[in-house]
């Protein structure tokens, strides 16, 4: 019988615990904190990670960092949950969705250029169970209109495409 839902147990994680804990710095930018961004860049190959709560979060950030405002439009699957529209949306973008590939359930790559609008800011591809997007033709697509890509990564980590880590392709990533 396989026990549902199981964390592993080491033995050392109450001592991390209390480390943490016990630290000047026990949010953000603590020494674990930065362990795991460092080991992020790592296996990712990219040149820097931040740690958010979530995906929502970190969308949620990109969208500042693009500098998404009222009216503009953001491309993203019509096929996805709603944390990856929402952090646009919240800063007044309008969300414009593209059908996707019953092959693989992510964004239809070749309906893309067919939604771009001169308000158009970015296309936001989300990697659906692992399974990456065509992401040279997105960033084929983004290059020619000047587009950001904000990939939604969060239900792909550890998935490649090319043998590169899904993630990395884009502008920006969660």
């Amino acid at each position: 019988m396989i026990p549902f839902n199981h964390p592993p147990y080491t033995g050392a994680e109450d001592q991390y615990v209390l480390d943490a804990m016990r630290s000047a710095k026990q949010s953000g930018d603590g020494p674990y904190g930065l362990k795991c961004q460092k080991w992020f860049e790592q296996r990712l190959g990219c040149a820097k990670t931040l740690l958010t709560p979530s995906c929502t979060h970190a969308l949620e950030m990109a969208a500042i960092l693009i500098d998404v405002q009222p009216g503009d439009e953001v491309i993203m699957p019509s096929y996805t949950f709603v944390s990856s529209a929402n952090p646009f949306v919240l800063r007044g973008a309008k969300i414009v969705f593209v059908d996707v590939r019953p092959d693989t359930m992510n964004i239809d790559e070749t309906l893309i250029e067919a939604a771009i609008t001169n308000k158009t800011k970015a296309i936001v591809p989300v990697h659906y169970a692992g399974v990456s997007c065509d992401m040279d033709a997105i960033m084929a697509i983004a290059t020619r209109h000047n587009l950001y890509v904000v990939e939604d990564a969060a239900q792909a980590f550890d998935a490649f495409y090319k043998g590169q880590p899904v993630g990395i392709k884009g502008h920006l990533s969660a």
